[in-house]
């Protein structure tokens, strides 16, 4: 049996589309892919010298450098928290406020606004009214604490906390907790907004059909809204804590340029963007922009595994409608 034969379409390719592209393809280059690439070549020059472009030969001291510094584990582990203490607590509670508005029939239009003030709000203004909530003598924490006879807690205190340990301890527990109410609070506007689009987009039916069957609401939320919310909170969760790794201006808001509470110089709060930002402080000191090329490779690299593990563990445990 003979196929017909098919006729060839004759299409024109317009290549002018590339030429449109072009300066969004140069900006990414320059902005972006040159300043990577820089970055890691920088990493594996010692005593780089910023001004001159000198350095001595090749190597990876500058990694051995940073790996046994106790500044860097103590900002990975101030990272670490935020990127899974804050975020995941921050999503529970974004997520049963986004169950309620979804459920407000009048003014869920005001309601929304008001939780998305976060996102619009100045970082450091916030910081300045969370530094203000927390003052030991004022603040309105301490006055809360007041009403139930417990006695002021020396929250942003740096009085004496480096002549004992244990005084170290307790203060820097206090500035956790500080870094996890703001944490938490400046996540909300943002996850409660993605997690209200997701409920809006289940479809209804599924609701219908089991309020007909009689099944609970605990059963529903368990069965019908998790399951079928999976996808936004994968995109939540990973993307929130793309973004913790990146933490800083939130940390400086509350604790300041020093990255902890006054009169503490061990630079107790400090983030792992602060500890690359602090080593390109002093970018005069040879060796000083190898240290944080370094450490913002090791940040990339570390960036790049959390996120595959993510994927990697949520693979199977999304559902789509």
């Amino acid at each position: 049996m003979l196929r017909p034969k098919r006729k060839r379409l004759n299409v024109r390719y317009d290549h002018s589309a590339y030429l449109y592209l072009l300066p969004a393809f140069l900006l990414l280059g320059l902005f972006t892919v040159y300043p990577i690439i820089h970055t890691f070549i920088t990493s594996f020059k010692p005593d780089y010298r910023f001004l001159t472009g000198e350095h001595r030969g090749w190597g990876i001291r500058q990694y051995r450098e940073v790996m046994q510094d106790s500044v860097f584990w103590r900002a990975l582990m101030n990272t670490l928290f935020i990127a899974f203490v804050c975020v995941p607590c921050s999503m529970i509670v974004s997520l049963l406020l986004a169950l309620g508005l979804n459920a407000v029939k009048r003014a869920k239009g005001l309601f929304v606004t008001i939780y998305y003030l976060p996102q619009v709000t100045n970082v450091i203004a916030a910081g300045m009214v969370f530094t203000f909530i927390f003052n030991t003598h004022f603040g309105l924490m301490n006055s809360v604490l007041g009403w139930f006879g417990i006695e002021p807690v020396a929250w942003i205190s740096g009085e004496g906390i480096l002549s004992s340990p244990h005084r170290y301890n307790v203060a820097y527990m206090h500035s956790l907790f500080i870094l996890f109410a703001y944490s938490v609070w400046d996540g909300l506007s943002l996850h409660i907004l993605l997690f209200l689009g997701g409920l809006q987009n289940i479809d209804r039916s599924y609701y219908e059909a089991a309020s007909l069957d009689g099944v609970s609401r605990w059963t529903i939320i368990r069965k019908i809204t998790l399951p079928l919310l999976s996808p936004t909170s994968v995109f939540v969760f990973v993307t929130s804590v793309i973004f913790s790794f990146r933490a800083y201006a939130s940390v400086i808001a509350l604790f300041g340029g020093s990255f902890g509470p006054p009169g503490d110089n061990s630079k107790m709060m400090i983030t792992l963007v602060g500890y690359i930002m602090d080593a390109l402080g002093s970018y005069l000191t040879p060796g000083a922009v190898s240290s944080a090329s370094a450490a913002a490779v090791i940040l990339v690299l570390m960036v790049m595994i959390v996120v595959y593990l993510q994927l990697k563990w949520t693979k199977g445990k999304v559902f789509y409608q």
